[in-house]
């Protein structure tokens, strides 16, 4: 703005750019925006100002996304915490679920997987609050349950993220109970036109790679258990290591028995040697299966502009994820497009409308990700992935050949979605009564799901290993080592179609200088329909024809269902401010839920907020401080998600029924069976949280703080009461939900963030923020009698019930030595066995002995650190993430069935090296201390604590002078990583993970560099 006209101004586009007109061309221009402090810098006859603008911690003004509605950040009473836009845009993470770690404190972010197309992170805000389903509502764009959720959303079109961890969710009732998270996409903004086109190029490669032993060390696992798992007396273990090296064998003395090593001395120096790659291969199966490096590519055209009367953003975009796999068939593709409108109709007639598009193409192996890793994880380095002409080798088992199988060799898994969404809303004011406006919002969600899993048999090659030792010509034989020798088809087809309707009554008024009062009501219904059906068909004559009618009819199966489902919900909030001194708010939902009996299906969740501005206060002034405020809430909030056994349980309060076959008579006969004993009285699980908050501003506006302690105490809980109905009773696995689990959840969260810089132009930001919740278990239904040491109740939500390790047996003398009592354990101790801790001083070991410990696979602490650099034309922003708190045991399929980790190989005992801490190692978990309930001891749990570089990015912007004579306006380029660098106690696998033994696909490192072009 003209600082000498104001009414010559103009509002810059989303990057920062505008173009003005001045009649004075010494005057000076005042630049202002929201959480920026202004600034008047003169123009003196300039064509070109590149103006620098200092973030203003202070700036009170701010607006923050609520549900239903906005406030300004001065009057928030609730713990909301927000994330812009514009920062997830510097992260080059496919799924914006993955970019959100660490940013925001008391929202917990583990990414399990980085398969492409399935690498979303799973979300919940303050850890642990049930026994169920804890994932957050989300919100796009003021819909709820909106289909696709946030994963897979552009980037580039969220102008913000707010998330709702108090009672200032409880406007959303039954789905509240774990917390809302808020989407609001861009809208157009008043000014020139503006396109910008951005670019992204990756390459990813996994963070963390299980280690494997090598074929020699695996060849000396296998040899030393063939002693260990024979006949040979344990002090007769020594000499027979030492004849089985040099001779392969050993002769019991005494006896006629001869034991055999697993595998010669020749043959075990032929693969340490790798002399010979046909006859005694070296095989790393992750190397044979996994290229050095996947891309990743992302593009965005966005368009926005309109002027005071009419308003419009929209972008398309285009995303393509290949996998880690040689000549892989796992691939991501997502085709994004969306259109935001915002007119005004006339002075009191608003209208928005958003449309977005979103294709989702998903390749898969026939296989999943979880087959595949068990492969490369059971993989023999004695054995060939692929021969030494390029031809693949045997099969690990059943026709498992992880190089085959991984590309589309075998067929293909297509999963195509697409989804249409709509959001239309209309503002109505009044022109009688002033600060009346009418609100009616309609939002329109239709997905289809599709699958086309095309399997066809492949060929595997064998050597003919006597005649090639006896001519020295490898001649490979290749048979077909699918379990199956046909072509299979099985399709399937969803559709989902979801109504929103929404209308809401909004009163705002501001009387005399100190009084502001704003009220809202509204109304929501809405509704959820859906179709499936499949097919299957196999015995066709040929693979080359992928599609259903070329079929045989034998054993031909089709399936179908569908449903229907309705919510309705009335709400409302109250909101009260003295000279934004005294803060007080008041939110309701009667809320209405298809999931529980008529009787029971409506619940009323209240919430009630607080704030005091202290330094509005007359009597307030403390040098230092810029800004105080301290707040609270108490709310109760529903959730009505009843998940029992993995799968969401609806229509418990009736006698629901499914197909089984049993045979009658020496038939097979379809017959209908009970899936659930009904009960006609059930509700809502409650969340009863109270929060207390402080935030505050000193150092003249440098330093800004929040600290926030929470008490979530949740009840009537759904569960299953199997605890106390024996087995006996046959109907275990058909218990209906009841109203009767109990859980606490307490912590604290803190967020600090500094701002400096001088005036050469050097400015920085640095923030830390954490948050640390602890969940106990206060009821669920166990089994009566058993010790309060191994009970769940008092302990966390998924806590380990192990046997405590004490070492282990060294030798016989330790043996000899030993006083408890372990016959329910193993007839008889053998050196290399692991002790455990008699607990309950019985001098017995069993299974009284196990402990509940206060450690889970989930963090109770997670943190992050943000540093935010600029110095002219460049900028840097790095963030790094941590959690700790969360363990992992770690147990592999290895022996005769698969490899064995290169951790254990370097930590066992051995014979030729006795350990007092580490034991032998077992073949199929064929050890009391490695398979069955005994395996579950702390030896085998590992630390999950880590610090990660999760994301980087430097970039620079060319000077406008130097890119205007090209028609842009801006020209930025940059390079970023994600997940660059890992510390952890534990780096057998990435610490993410929530797998035990391996199996699954690994998180990835990207790094990428990009561009973006603003015209």
């Amino acid at each position: 703005m003209d600082v000498n006209d104001p009414s010559t101004g103009v509002v810059a586009d989303f990057d920062g750019n505008f173009s003005v007109t001045l009649k004075n061309g010494n005057t000076s221009l005042r630049f202002s925006y929201i959480g920026f402090k202004s600034l008047v810098m003169p123009v003196n006859g300039q064509k070109t100002l590149n103006v620098t603008m200092e973030e203003d911690v202070a700036n009170l003004e701010e607006v923050v996304v609520v549900g239903y509605g906005t406030q300004k950040k001065a009057t928030v009473t609730g713990a909301v915490t927000a994330v812009q836009g514009a920062v997830l845009e510097s992260s080059p993470a496919v799924s914006v679920s993955n970019s959100l770690a660490g940013r925001l404190p008391g929202v917990v972010i583990i990414q399990t997987s980085g398969e492409p197309g399935n690498d979303e992170s799973s979300i919940n805000i303050r850890g642990q609050n049930t026994l169920g389903n804890n994932q957050p509502l989300i919100v796009i764009d003021g819909i709820p349950d909106r289909d696709g959720g946030v994963g897979r959303l552009n980037p580039d079109d969220i102008a913000n993220i707010s998330v709702l961890k108090d009672a200032s969710a409880a406007i959303y009732g039954a789905r509240a109970a774990n917390g809302a998270l808020i989407v609001t996409t861009k809208q157009g903004k008043v000014g020139k036109t503006t396109v910008t086109y951005k670019a992204d190029f990756g390459l990813a490669r996994p963070t963390s790679v299980p280690e494997m032993a090598n074929a020699s060390e695996y060849l000396t696992i296998m040899n030393e258990l063939s002693i260990f798992n024979s006949n040979i007396p344990a002090d007769q273990w020594g000499a027979a290591w030492a004849d089985m090296q040099s001779q392969g064998n050993y002769a019991i003395p005494g006896t006629d028995e001869v034991v055999n090593a697993a595998f010669s001395p020749e043959t075990v120096r032929g693969h340490r040697e790798g002399a010979d790659p046909w006859l005694y291969p070296d095989t790393d199966w992750f190397d044979s299966t996994f290229k050095n490096f996947a891309e990743q590519s992302r593009h965005n055209i966005s368009i926005s502009g309109g002027g005071e009367t009419a308003k419009f953003y929209t972008s398309i975009g285009y995303t393509d994820q290949d996998a880690i796999y040689k000549n892989s068939a796992n691939r991501y593709q997502q085709y994004n497009f969306r259109i935001n409108t915002d007119i005004e109709v006339n002075e009191y007639i608003n209208t928005k409308l958003g449309f977005s598009y979103r294709k989702e193409d998903r390749t898969f192996p026939t296989q999943g990700a979880g087959a595949i890793f068990r492969m490369l994880m059971r993989g023999r380095p004695n054995e060939p992935a692929i021969w030494p002409n390029g031809l693949p080798g045997p099969d690990i088992e059943n026709g498992q050949q992880p190089v085959v199988v991984t590309t589309n060799a075998t067929g293909y898994d297509k999963r195509p979605t697409d989804y249409l969404q709509l959001t239309a809303s209309v503002d109505i004011t009044n022109p009688w009564v002033k600060g009346l406006k009418m609100t009616l919002l309609t939002g329109v969600d239709q997905s289809q799901q599709r699958q086309k899993l095309w399997e066809t048999p492949w060929t595997l090659y064998s050597l003919d290993r006597d005649n090639y030792i006896a001519t020295g010509n490898p001649v490979l034989t290749g048979a077909i080592k699918s379990n199956f020798t046909d072509a299979r088809l099985t399709q399937f087809s969803a559709n989902n179609l979801n109504f929103n309707l929404t209308g809401l009554l909004s009163y705002d008024r501001k009387f005399g200088d100190d009084h502001t009062l704003g009220l809202m009501a509204g109304v929501t219904r809405e509704s959820f329909q859906g179709e499936f059906f499949s097919a299957f068909r196999r015995n066709y004559l040929s693979p080359a024809v992928d599609q259903l009618f070329a079929g045989g009819s034998d054993q031909q199966n089709t399936n179908g269902s569908g449903f229907n489902r309705t919510r309705l919900g009335y709400y409302g909030r109250a909101q009260y401010d003295y000279k934004e001194k005294y803060l007080a708010e008041f939110i309701w939902r009667y809320d209405g839920s298809y999931i529980f009996p008529g009787a029971d299906r409506f619940g009323f969740f209240p919430g009630v907020l607080v704030g005091w501005n202290i330094n509005n206060e007359d009597w307030f002034n403390v040098k230092g401080i810029d800004y105080l405020k301290l707040r609270a809430s108490y709310g109760q909030m529903g959730n009505d998600q009843v998940f029992f056994n993995g799968a969401l349980q609806e229509y418990a309060f009736l006698n629901t029924y499914g197909f089984g076959e049993y045979p009658i008579d020496g038939n097979v006969s379809t017959t209908l069976q009970e899936t659930v004993l009904p009960n006609s009285s059930f509700t809502w699980e409650k969340a009863n949280n109270l929060n207390v908050g402080l935030d505050g501003i000193v150092i003249d506006g440098s330093l800004s703080f929040t600290l926030e302690y929470f008490l979530n105490k949740r009840d009537q809980i759904l569960i299953q009461e199997t605890g106390s109905t024996p087995g006996s009773s046959g109907i275990s696995n058909l218990l209906p939900p009841v109203n009767a689990g109990k859980v606490s959840n307490e912590g604290f969260e803190f967020s600090l963030n500094y701002y400096g810089g001088n005036e050469d132009g050097f400015k920085y930001d640095i923030g830390v923020n954490g948050g640390y919740a602890k969940n106990t278990v206060d009821f669920l239904d166990e089994t009566p009698g058993i010790p309060e040491y191994q009970k769940l109740e008092g302990k966390p939500i998924g806590s380990y019930l192990v046997y405590e390790s004490d070492g282990v047996f060294r030798d016989l003398a330790e043996i000899s030595s030993n006083t408890l009592d372990y016959s329910a354990v193993k007839g008889n101790l053998e050196p290399g066995d692991m002790k455990f801790k008699d607990v309950n001083g019985d001098g017995i070991i069993n299974d009284l002995d196990q402990v509940r410990l206060d450690e889970s696979l989930f963090p109770n602490f997670n943190y992050g650190i943000t540093l935010n650099a600029s110095y002219r034309n460049w900028d840097l922003s790095v963030l790094f993430q941590g959690a700790t708190g969360a363990s992992l045991p770690i147990q592999t399929e290895s022996g005769d069935i698969g490899n064995y980790l290169k951790y254990s190989y370097d930590n066992r005992w051995s014979i030729d090296n006795p350990s007092g801490e580490h034991p032998r190692l077992a073949s199929r978990g064929d050890t009391y201390y490695s398979g069955g309930a005994y395996g579950n001891n702390t030896y085998n749990l590992f630390d999950k604590d880590y610090l990660r570089l999760k994301n980087v990015q430097l970039a620079y912007d060319f000077p406008s002078e130097w890119v205007e004579s090209f028609g842009l306006s801006k020209f930025r380029v940059y390079v970023s990583g994600l997940n660059l660098v890992t510390w952890a106690k534990q780096d057998i696998y990435d610490p993410e993970s929530t797998v035990t033994n391996g199996q699954f696909y690994p998180q990835q490192s990207v790094f990428n560099t990009g561009f973006s072009l603003t015209f």
